[in-house]
């Protein structure tokens, strides 16, 4: 953040005389709406910045203390001042609650690593901050209940340059230094998505067919007849059985360690009905490997067609508990959970676990993804819905089509992921 441009956004809202928004719309981005002007506090570590009036969604709902007192304290509080200082901005408010005045401050920080945004009350203790420093980290300790020390002066070199229109310079800076944080993030989950695309890859190509395993199955059987016929052959540590089959031709049958010999023949009958069984299901186990590397592929277009870093991150799956099924991706989208089966397994669940009032989604007549919307509203935001219906056209593998949706409550199960369903609606979709 450079300090002569921090110093003209100050200036800027010095002009303003309400707060009427202020909460986090990322991870590291803040929204404060100033009058009619909405500012974007960026702070990321080694990389903070302001941007004026970008269109930027709200990803998820914050829910962290933080949070929870930024909304309280600063939506519709007044401006009292606004204070630029080497590159610290501090927004004193005042705010109106429970029929009780108090005056609090904002601070941002665009210190490198130490970028912060700390709410603190009208004696500099600390309320709240982005990030708490502890003693261990930082001589300068952020935590609540604790007085804030001022930064040690320090000299700003900067080379200072015209800016006829501050917005539009903003809302370049945004797009310059967003995309080369969505490229970077694009990478990283790509080259992830990628490594598990080559690892599925290979387990299919190491699936036996069926032909060979019934085959297999076969030999088991015929080792193990053969076998025991000829047990009085086998000598004790043999590796292998010479002799001949029941058709008088040379045959070498492979003799594992056992402590009983006279069990050759359970051994090898063993192998063969577990071959046998194999063969009857191995077209299964390829179905869940091709509709996990479909699933893979789909999720890897989505990424890539990814335009801002909001839409990434709405496509950036949520972290997994060790009890979640691998056949079951999340999607978080405006405070709403979004579940897409992977295959047919993750179809079966998700129908299984959903709710009478969870919301259901599927392409209309043609096989791919169920789609549940986890809901305990009385009605889901069409935005919601809309991006719901985006997945599933997507997890199908096409770029647009039309999508049915209902309560789950009007869903019947069939044989497997087969429905069939009533009172239900339909979203067009297209997906650039």
């Amino acid at each position: 953040m450079k300090a002569f441009i921090l110093k003209k956004i100050a200036e800027i809202i010095k002009t303003k005389k309400i707060i009427k928004k202020a909460f986090r719309v990322d991870e590291n981005l803040i929204l404060m709406q100033f009058d009619e002007e909405k500012f974007y506090f960026d702070l990321t570590k080694g990389s903070g910045d302001i941007y004026i009036n970008i269109d930027y969604p709200l990803v998820k709902k914050f829910r962290a203390p933080f949070d929870i007192v930024l909304e309280k304290k600063f939506t519709k509080a007044l401006v009292l001042d606004v204070e630029s200082k080497e590159r610290i901005l501090t927004i004193t408010a005042k705010n109106q609650n429970n029929f009780k005045s108090e005056t609090v401050k904002i601070r941002f920080e665009f210190t490198g690593r130490y970028t912060n945004a700390i709410i603190l009350n009208e004696d500099d203790e600390v309320i709240e901050a982005l990030r708490h420093i502890n003693a261990n980290l930082s001589s300068r300790v952020v935590k609540p209940g604790i007085k804030l020390e001022e930064l040690p002066p320090f000299e700003i070199k900067e080379k200072e340059f015209e800016v006829d229109d501050l917005e539009k310079w903003t809302k370049e800076l945004f797009d310059k230094k967003y995309q080369n944080r969505l490229n970077q993030k694009k990478e990283t989950v790509l080259n992830r998505t990628d490594k598990k695309i080559k690892i599925l890859q290979k387990e299919l190509q190491s699936l036996q067919s069926e032909d060979e395993l019934f085959n297999k199955a076969k030999q088991y059987k015929k080792y193990a007849d053969i076998a025991m016929a000829n047990l009085y052959k086998i000598k004790p540590y043999e590796k292998e059985l010479k002799t001949v089959d029941f058709e008088g031709n040379e045959i070498v049958i492979p003799l594992p360690f056992l402590k009983n010999i006279n069990e050759i023949g359970n051994y090898y009958y063993k192998l063969a009905k577990k071959a046998k069984a194999k063969a009857k299901n191995i077209h299964i186990q390829k179905k869940h490997l091709n509709d996990k590397l479909e699933f893979l592929k789909n999720y890897k277009k989505l990424v890539q067609n990814a335009k801002s870093l909001a839409e990434f991150n709405i496509y950036k799956p949520v972290k997994k508990d060790k009890k979640d099924d691998d056949n079951i991706e999340k999607f978080m989208f405006d405070d709403y959970m979004i579940l897409v089966g992977k295959n047919e397994k993750g179809n079966i669940k998700l129908l299984k676990t959903s709710n009478a009032n969870d919301y259901w989604l599927h392409i209309k007549n043609y096989p791919g993804s169920h789609v549940i919307i986890k809901n305990n509203k009385l009605q889901i935001p069409d935005k919601v819905l809309a991006k719901a219906a985006e997945l599933a056209v997507a997890f199908s593998g096409k770029n647009e089509g039309e999508v049915d949706y209902t309560k789950r409550k009007f869903v019947k199960t069939k044989e497997g992921a087969n429905v069939e369903y009533g009172k239900y609606s339909t979203i067009k979709v297209k997906i650039d």
